[in-house]
């Protein structure tokens, strides 16, 4: 079961993700998801359908780093959020 093929909508695939994300860095939280499943998605409003099973959360992809920025102040220059449009390979024309 995955979640293109039990129909959530924006909201639902949204929280889907953020459990994904805080799964990654909270083993605790994985672990109670593949215990109880409904119960964990019911903490992000999402409910399953009668019958329908929970899809499994991804792996990690390895090391996480997540930053907060808490001011303006502290947010990178525009340049440094499109740094990957730099960085794409070139393509032979």
């Amino acid at each position: 079961m995955t979640v293109e093929t039990i129909g959530w909508n924006t909201a639902q695939r949204r929280g889907f993700g953020e459990l994904i994300a805080r799964s990654w860095s909270d083993a605790g939280l994985r672990l109670r998801y593949e215990r109880e499943p409904a119960e964990v998605l019911a903490e992000y409003d999402i409910h399953l359908a009668a019958g329908t099973s929970a899809p499994a959360l991804p792996p990690s992809p390895g090391e996480l780093v997540v930053e907060t920025f808490g001011s303006p102040e502290s947010v990178p220059p525009p340049c440094m959020l499109s740094i990957c449009f730099c960085l794409q390979p070139d393509v032979e024309r």
